[in-house]
């Protein structure tokens, strides 16, 4: 079986958990978008808006996609699920025509990532903002392989060389926080604290303060695409 086959029988069989039903989906995406939204304007970058064009790479079930919609959003997804390999496909968009791109949890899903990074950087419109999220093999190195689709670990370190080696630029990596104020991703020891300090994670019940939660091995990355690079 391909990678690709892999990866969409894994998503039949999350897609009947209770993690992945809609209503608890479309929670964590709606926080996850408000938390882009920060990201960019942290690195002087636009926030998901009207008048965008958004791709998300790796959408899954398109809940993201669908927040940016009802942000009035144009906002496109592409997953396997859509017949697009991410690893042998080109990207079915146009050169040059996205403001802002996506990418939730794929990366290290991928075996080589240099079809997607390649593709990412053609569809960009110069000076256009991509995010990353994916998990800091430095704190995840117990459990990354728990998920049988996990088959690339990065650290922060090997993610901001990998992004320079495919032409991206004003590269920041810090701690996956979801809805916390932004000094927390510029903390000394930052990923230590994401990790060790925060004592329950996001979905730790509602009486715990939202302070103490979040609790994360994953890191969350920006990095643009060059002005005046149209590839």
């Amino acid at each position: 079986m391909s990678n690709e086959g892999h990866i969409s029988r894994y998503h039949q069989h999350q897609r009947g958990t209770e993690a992945w039903q809609d209503d608890r989906q479309q929670k964590l995406k709606r926080r996850v978008f408000e938390t882009f939204c920060q990201w960019l304007e942290i690195n002087g970058h636009a926030p998901l808006q009207t008048g965008q064009r958004v791709l998300d790479v790796g959408s899954g079930s398109g809940v993201f996609v669908e927040c940016c919609r009802d942000a009035g959003i144009e906002a496109q997804g592409v997953d396997i699920g859509d017949g697009v390999d991410l690893e042998a496909d080109p990207l079915p968009v146009d050169d040059n025509s996205i403001d802002v791109i996506t990418s939730i949890s794929v990366i290290e899903h991928l075996h080589s990532p240099n079809m997607m990074l390649t593709e990412m950087m053609r569809v960009m419109k110069p000076g256009s903002a991509a995010i990353f999220v994916c998990p800091n093999w430095k704190y995840s190195v117990a459990t990354f392989f728990d998920d049988p689709t996990h088959v690339h670990p990065y650290s922060p370190e090997s993610l901001a060389q990998i992004l320079k080696m495919y032409g991206f630029e004003n590269i920041e990596i810090v701690p996956w926080l979801v809805k916390k104020p932004s000094w927390m991703w510029f903390l000394p020891r930052r990923f230590f604290v994401a990790y060790r300090l925060l004592p329950f994670r996001g979905d730790a019940p509602r009486w715990i303060p939202e302070i103490l939660k979040g609790r994360s091995a994953s890191m969350l990355a920006f990095a643009s695409k060059p002005n005046g690079s149209e590839l």
